[in-house]
């Protein structure tokens, strides 16, 4: 199974943008940690909110790239262990995102590996038990959700 076929509501981007977006240039706006259980499981939880957009090859009057389908990303991670986290400041514009599966001799309750590499500003390593995108809301270019 592929492992964007194991992150819970991933249909959610994947009806958006049509593949699973790398999250290159996207920018984490909050990150929150809690000891205790959401959903399904045993805590800890890391809990995100990520500014994703998909970047075109057309140039806009002003000179820079087109962007679309710009959306705010709620993700969710559940019962996380080994986290790493360094550099969450004014800005926090990632090199990508990248979720891909434990192998089963190292599994032991865990089944995702997740790496936040920046670009600038926040960076992240952990492994955890489930992923899920919870929410994914339209957005302005300034990640302002857009009321429908």
């Amino acid at each position: 199974m592929d492992v964007v076929e194991r992150i819970a509501g991933s249909e959610k981007l994947l009806s958006i943008f049509g593949y699973w977006p790398s999250f290159h240039d996207a920018e984490v706006l909050w990150m929150r940690l809690d000891r205790h259980p959401h959903g399904e499981g045993n805590g800890p939880t890391l809990e995100v909110l990520v500014h994703a957009f998909e970047m075109t090859s057309e140039i806009n009057p002003e000179g820079y790239y087109v962007l679309r389908h710009q959306v705010l990303v709620h993700m969710q991670f559940r019962e996380i262990v080994e986290l790493t986290l360094d550099g969450f400041n004014i800005q926090n514009v990632l090199w990508g995102i990248e979720v891909s599966a434990l192998p089963e001799s190292l599994q032991n309750h865990r089944h995702f590996d997740v790496r936040f590499d920046s670009s600038y500003g926040v960076q992240a390593a952990f492994q955890c038990k489930a992923v899920e995108i919870v929410a994914v809301t339209p957005c302005t270019e300034k990640g302002e959700p857009i009321d429908a």
